[in-house]
């Protein structure tokens, strides 16, 4: 009897421990790894999340999108998604979620952006400080040699919504400062849930003299969300899971040029 009850507490905790694994292992939220992706369960609903996944440069001299906030040419092209919650809380795609696609003529970048936000606001910040606000950001380097600080071929650009009725009232930040060329184009469209962005860089601007098909480059995306007319309350990045990426290149994921298909 004695070695019964000496036994009893063992059993117990055992039990209980064995209990407590099976609620954990039945109520965890699973990840399921996929190749470069996985799938993970957030607030209730599957979504895709990049992991060292490559970003494209859709490659062609004979389809050139226009920047007039039709945004037919991006129709059909795979992207990557910026849901790399940064701060922020927990990531929700119902609040705040980025999609963008690149293309190149050789000569020239143009960016997509398929930005979900619930509460998507015209952003009135100076460029150096609209990170505050809503607005989309895009990092590209020529160099693909880890280095942790901006070289020349290095540059981050800063996409600034200003205006829901005039779609090309936009403001465009290179490496923190106001730039204003004829040679840069940007439309931002708002619609019921949030807005699209489309731009135009020549690569003479943004780190790079020429692009060519099967060339590697360096490239992060950022989505700045700003619920309620308060500061920056989320921040979301493709590759980097940390909020680094304006001053280490390193924290950039990779890139190539292809053939547009």
């Amino acid at each position: 009897m004695k070695k019964l009850l000496k036994m009893l507490p063992a059993a117990v905790s055992c039990f209980a421990l064995f209990s407590l694994t099976s609620c954990l292992t039945v109520n965890a939220k699973k990840t399921v790894e996929l190749p470069k992706k996985i799938q993970a369960e957030l607030n209730g609903q599957t979504v895709k999340v990049e992991k060292e996944a490559l970003s494209y440069f859709y490659y062609s001299t004979e389809s050139i999108p226009e920047i007039d906030g039709n945004f037919s040419e991006w129709s059909g092209l795979s992207g990557v998604h910026s849901r790399q919650q940064v701060y922020g809380g927990r990531f929700d795609p119902k609040n705040a979620d980025g999609f963008f696609v690149a293309r190149t003529d050789g000569e020239n970048l143009y960016i997509y952006a398929d930005v979900t936000d619930n509460d998507a606001r015209i952003n009135e910040y100076e460029v150096p400080q609209a990170w505050r606000g809503d607005g989309v950001e895009f990092f590209f380097g020529t160099d693909t040699g880890k280095h942790t600080s901006f070289k020349e071929t290095d540059a981050r650009v800063r996409i600034v919504p200003r205006s829901t009725s005039d779609i090309f009232d936009v403001a465009i930040g290179l490496n923190d400062a106001p730039i204003v060329s004829s040679d840069i184009q940007a439309a931002v469209v708002f619609n019921s849930n949030g807005y699209k962005v489309e731009a135009k860089f020549p690569l003479s601007l943004v780190g790079g003299k020429t692009l060519k098909l099967k060339q590697k480059a360096r490239v992060d995306f950022q989505v700045n969300d700003a619920d309620g007319g308060k500061e920056r309350t989320g921040l979301l990045h493709w590759n980097s899971p940390n909020d680094n990426t304006y001053a280490d290149p390193s924290s950039w994921g990779n890139a190539q040029v292809i053939q547009l298909p």
